[in-house]
């Protein structure tokens, strides 16, 4: 019950940002704004491999786990970078520029949150959680709804939505120490061995997930590029009930997590999640008003569905491998998955437009989350953590 309150609230928190955005704004708009939701997406990934679950990993190995000022410096250093790669590429493309600095403000922010929130989560301090995330969701809330009665329902709208959000919980997270940037080395010299593997799954990741929906906008255009995002999105309370409690699921014993309970327990879950966005869908189809892009994916019912339930199944087990499966094992599910999401989505642009693409996505997650599982639950000789 402890970890209980946070984790709701950080859910709702992220979950009240991308549903906004999701109701509020047309396709197109929803389009420019998942742009720039995803280099938030490429900045926490990158995050994660090259600062928390290094830092994880280390202290799962027995290596020492490196002390806060060392950890909150790396993450702040690796935010701002974030923010200033934002902020140029949306001044190179024009529909973003009236947003660049506050999508810039927006991703730097959220980058530092997420890497700040769990290593907080991960040392029990929850002084270092729940203001920041109750916050961000109050603060969303109420800039949402005071832009939404003034009857903004422009690009600018969400993104300072999400800025104002984004900010609140960064400042109200563990305060962070700023070590000169000569600290960067040492932090890449202690943690070398684990953040390769991590960081070559990422970049294989984002290969795929980030990387393809950037190639896919000019085949699609830009509103059919925000209905194909929106798919996405639908599988946002998947993501933010397992995101918030990702250290406690990482760091569970590798046995526990193959035990048939387990197992069955997440697959049900998998089942339920898909099962709810299918007939949620359904729900805004009678529904009397316009929800914006979220309306705009109701003929896609189906694959909706079965992406969630894909997402939620291949979500859990990946996050069980970053941290427990050995280098090999973990570069073996990284390729297919990244193979799958390049061609299958790509292909299905190809031969069937927004239809083919949105089925592609959602068949290519199925088969990448049965790959997930079966690397985890297959036993193989000294498969704790190690690394190459």
């Amino acid at each position: 019950m402890k970890s209980l309150l946070p984790t709701l609230v950080n859910a709702a928190s992220v979950l009240a940002v991308q549903v906004f955005a999701l109701v509020t704004l047309a396709p197109a708009s929803f389009g420019l704004f998942s742009i720039l939701y995803l280099l938030f997406a490429l900045g926490s990934s990158l995050s994660l491999s090259l600062i928390s679950e290094a830092w994880l990993r280390a202290d799962l190995r027995g290596g020492g786990r490196a002390e806060w000022a060392e950890y909150s410096s790396a993450s702040l250093y690796l935010a701002g970078a974030a923010g200033a790669v934002t902020l140029t590429l949306s001044l190179l493309v024009e529909p973003l520029r009236s947003v660049a600095w506050l999508g810039a403000l927006a991703v730097a922010a959220a980058v530092y949150r997420s890497s700040a929130r769990y290593y907080s989560v991960r040392m029990g301090e929850v002084g270092g959680i729940l203001a920041g995330d109750a916050a961000g969701l109050i603060l969303a809330v109420l800039a949402w709804v005071a832009l939404y009665i003034a009857g903004v329902r422009e690009l600018w709208m969400m993104t300072a939505v999400w800025a104002v959000s984004a900010l609140a919980a960064a400042v109200l997270s563990k305060r962070p120490n700023l070590l000169k940037p000569k600290s960067l080395p040492e932090w890449r010299r202690r943690h070398v061995k684990e953040i390769r593997p991590l960081l070559r799954d990422s970049l294989l990741m984002d290969a795929g997930s980030i990387g393809t929906p950037y190639l896919l906008a000019p085949a699609l255009g830009l509103a059919n590029f925000g209905v194909y995002r929106a798919i996405s999105n639908v599988a946002a309370p998947v993501r933010l009930v397992l995101n918030p409690i990702r250290p406690q699921l990482a760091a569970a014993p590798i046995e526990s997590q193959r035990s048939s309970r387990r197992v069955t327990v997440v697959i049900a879950g998998s089942l339920l999640f898909g099962g709810a966005a299918y007939l949620g869908l359904l729900l805004v189809g009678v529904l009397p008003v316009d929800l914006g892009s979220l309306s705009a994916i109701i003929d896609f019912a189906l694959p909706a569905s079965v992406f969630v339930a894909a997402n939620f199944l291949g979500h859990y087990f990946y996050i069980v491998a970053r941290s427990h499966a050995n280098a090999r094992r973990l570069l073996a599910g990284r390729i297919v998955q990244t193979l799958l999401a390049i061609v299958v989505p790509i292909a299905g642009v190809m031969v069937g437009g927004l239809t083919g693409a949105i089925w592609g996505y959602a068949g290519c997650t199925a088969v990448s989350a049965v790959v997930w599982m079966a690397l985890v639950l297959r036993p193989t000789q000294g498969d704790a953590l190690k690394s190459g």
